[in-house]
């Protein structure tokens, strides 16, 4: 006789468990993450977030200082900006190798274009320059695609005129640039081929 309950509560667990199972089955299914099981590459991954187009700032690029720092006018002042995330080499007062590619591509990619500003957590850096994404256009989501085709500071690093450089707190789009990292440095594209 208690082998009889024993097997009937033991059966009645299994079939709770298994609804529950079952409802946070299909909880996962509901939500906006898809990952693409045949690699580890966080590039890999289609991940769809929420957007909130109200921080973007639009921005005019009046002039480029370097290959991550650019002179954006945001409501008739100009402010310096520095991109957050990367580090291309230098080319202002200190010379390295690969620098002047990287301002020259940075000066023919944005300078007299309007650009989309994005702040992560701090505002300026120590030198009071504007930490900031820069976005060619206002992103649809926040996936791999948009970023590596959008974001500029993402394209530096798929081009090879960037390494990667993060400064926390500052660290909202690590997660996306290290792969693009990896496979310049992987496929020697730009600096990564000197």
């Amino acid at each position: 006789m208690k082998k009889v309950i024993l097997s009937t509560i033991t059966l009645i667990l299994i079939i709770i468990f298994s609804i529950i199972g079952f409802k946070s089955a299909q909880n996962i299914q509901n939500t906006d993450i898809i990952i693409n099981n045949t690699s580890n590459s966080y590039n890999d991954t289609k991940v769809k977030e929420k957007l909130d187009t109200s921080k973007f700032e639009k921005a005019y690029v009046k002039r480029v200082v370097d290959g991550d720092t650019i002179i954006a006018t945001i409501n008739n002042t100009d402010y310096r900006v520095r991109f957050i995330g990367i580090n291309t080499p230098e080319s202002t007062t200190k010379i390295e190798e690969y620098g002047k590619e990287a301002s020259n591509y940075t000066n023919e990619m944005l300078t007299g274009k309007t650009v989309y500003l994005e702040k992560d957590i701090r505002n300026t850096d120590k030198y009071d320059r504007l930490l900031r994404y820069v976005w060619l256009e206002i992103p649809n989501e926040i996936s791999s695609d948009e970023i590596n085709t959008k974001m500029f500071n993402a394209i530096l690093l798929i081009n090879g005129y960037a390494k990667l450089f993060t400064y926390p707190p500052d660290v909202k789009y690590a997660k996306y640039f290290k792969p693009l990292e990896e496979k310049a440095r992987k496929n020697n594209i730009g600096l990564w081929d000197i």
